[in-house]
């Protein structure tokens, strides 16, 4: 009874990272394919669209945090970066050629791509208002977004493959209207506090937050270029079916949610920087295990690796950043959303890149040499943590 009376009050902001999640499921996992397949470029195309559409993001997410923090309705600032989503849509589905992708990536996308951000803002901004365990509703909200992607993917990669882009993106479109609706009219609106607005920067940012925003980079560089990748390596080098992407990311996304469950549980424990660095060991067994895979079956039971990587990672991420500065929650939301931005731009650059001089496969490589990485900074953050606390 005071556990569904606990959780009641969190409903309206997990509906709302579902729906974000559920937005970009349809989106995401097609844009390569997209490129590729449907406006006929070359891979490096992918990069040059992802860079553009990455780095004029971050400037209007930050813009976009700077206004919520400045006391503007965070609420409707979500619902602008949805309805951009949804305008991107309409123009991606009238799209023939590449400067027509790339127009509407710039200019509605890279407002679209603040939508995260903005959930977490918003979600950020009541939570801390309240008495909750706030690794636990973290993970609740990043596990919302798995729950999301266990759906869309399959769905969106089974649509395109009987009736084209185009239906995927109009679901998109549906879910945009949905959450633009439900955030409005059903969210309690949030706003920053006076307290929040007098917080100073100065002097609270030490070397482990940026040693551990510098992980959260490395590991979703390392998981985008191998989603970016995948679906062209299976379905263009491997010759395996159209929906197995789709099915491998609906697998991961499934067997995600439990594991950031337990990330949260497993933090009350166990030092969360641990928890991190396990991640990133898992996720270099995941991406060996790709690279020497040849069948479905082996491609779908690795999947595990894969969940036990990205959930951990998702999972205690944020907490782990809120952490190093806990009197700046909306500045280290924000921070949280744009170092998995520029990770994945530059997950996005070394797919395209790879795969251009050498194959979508190689691509596999250059995901564990990131996560080998990763798990570098974890062990020079725990190293320097130990010597802050002696």
């Amino acid at each position: 009874m005071s556990s569904r009376h606990a959780f009641s009050p969190q409903l309206p902001f997990l509906l709302l990272s579902l729906l974000t999640g559920l937005t970009s499921s349809f989106v995401t996992p097609l844009m390569s394919y997209f490129l590729i397949d449907e406006i006929n470029v070359e891979p490096i195309y992918i990069s040059i669209y992802m860079v553009s559409v990455t780095l004029s993001g971050l400037v209007i997410s930050q813009y976009l945090g700077h206004l919520a923090d400045k006391g503007f309705n965070a609420n409707r600032l979500y619902g602008l970066t949805m309805v951009c989503v949804g305008i991107a849509m309409v123009a991606f589905i009238f799209s023939e050629q590449f400067w027509h992708v790339f127009l509407a990536g710039v200019l509605f996308m890279s407002v679209g791509a603040g939508a995260v951000s903005q959930m977490l803002t918003v979600s950020g901004l009541w939570a801390k208002n309240q008495d909750i365990d706030l690794a636990a509703f973290n993970s609740k909200v990043r596990a919302a977004i798995s729950l999301a992607w266990v759906v869309g993917p399959p769905l969106a990669f089974t649509l395109v493959a009987n009736f084209g882009f185009a239906a995927s993106f109009s679901v998109a479109i549906v879910c945009v209207i949905v959450a633009t609706l439900f955030v409005v009219n059903v969210v309690p609106p949030q706003k920053a506090t006076q307290q929040s607005l007098n917080t100073s920067l100065k002097g609270s940012l030490s070397l482990p937050f940026w040693l551990v925003g510098l992980a959260i980079l490395a590991g979703m560089a390392g998981n985008v270029m191998y989603l970016s990748s995948m679906p062209l390596y299976v379905m263009n080098e491997l010759g395996l079916a159209e929906n197995l992407p789709g099915l491998m990311m609906g697998v991961v996304a499934a067997l995600e949610i439990p594991t950031m469950l337990l990330a949260a549980k497993l933090a009350r424990r166990i030092p969360p920087a641990g928890i991190m660095a396990v991640a990133f060991i898992f996720g270099c067994c995941f991406y060996v295990g790709v690279y020497f895979s040849q069948s479905s079956w082996e491609l779908l039971t690795l999947q595990i690796l894969n969940a036990l990587f990205y959930g951990l990672y998702a999972g205690i991420g944020l907490t782990l950043l809120q952490q190093q500065a806990p009197d700046l929650t909306g500045f280290t939301s924000a921070f949280y959303s744009n170092a998995t931005r520029v990770g994945m731009m530059l997950g996005t650059i070394g797919a395209g890149t790879v795969a251009q001089f050498f194959s979508f496969r190689d691509a596999t490589i250059g995901s564990l040499c990131i996560a080998i990485f990763g798990l570098s900074v974890m062990l020079v953050f725990m190293f320097v943590k130990r010597r802050v606390h002696r």
